[in-house]
């Protein structure tokens, strides 16, 4: 798993940046935007049972970000889902079912979330957790193991101030869904 996901991450680097394109055409391989963002954000809304404060919807130039308090997922220092998560995970997976996209799990816990488990960084925590996820994906959500990819950052990637109040949202797993055609 931790393989094929180094793979294609190298790959895609490779296909961007080494080919023998201008640097404004590759921003606008990257950027073909597709106004799915809206649709997306739509369907998400009306399928989530989450309370107010618990996700955000975040439209970025990759597509949208649904944010999910990390907690509803996990407790603390540990990497099985709790049960009680599953209704959220499966109206997650039936929304996506229904799309023509790619889904990028990335989690993120603060720098004190690892001092409750046995991994050595968090980095290696949020790596284990969004492999999680992306298995139960694959397994109970019958979603092929090419449209979602599972990634960990740690304490790397904090919300910012903009977005949600200090802190609140730093703990978190982020379904980004794809919403852009990469073309030449």
């Amino acid at each position: 798993m931790r393989y094929r996901i180094i793979k294609v991450t190298i790959l895609l680097l490779m296909v961007v940046f080494c080919s023998g394109i201008d640097d404004d055409s590759k921003m606008a391989m990257i950027t073909v935007n597709k106004p799915q963002a809206d649709r997306m954000e739509a369907l998400f809304k009306a399928a989530l049972p989450l309370e107010e404060g618990t996700v955000i919807y975040t439209k970025v130039p990759r597509g949208l970000i649904v944010s999910v308090d990390e907690q509803l997922f996990f407790d603390r220092g540990s990497i099985k889902i709790r049960q009680s998560s599953l209704p959220v995970l499966n109206a997650i997976i039936s929304v996506f079912q229904t799309l023509d996209t790619y889904c990028i799990i990335e989690d993120h816990s603060d720098k004190d979330g690892v001092a409750d488990s046995n991994y050595q960084s968090n980095w290696e925590l949020t790596i284990a957790r969004s492999s999680n996820i992306v298995q139960y994906f694959i397994r109970y959500g019958n979603i092929s193991p090419d449209k979602v990819f599972g990634f960990g950052f740690g304490e790397f990637m904090p919300f910012k101030d903009n977005v949600s109040p200090a802190g609140d949202m730093d703990n978190r797993i982020d379904f980004v869904f794809i919403d852009y055609e990469a073309k030449r």
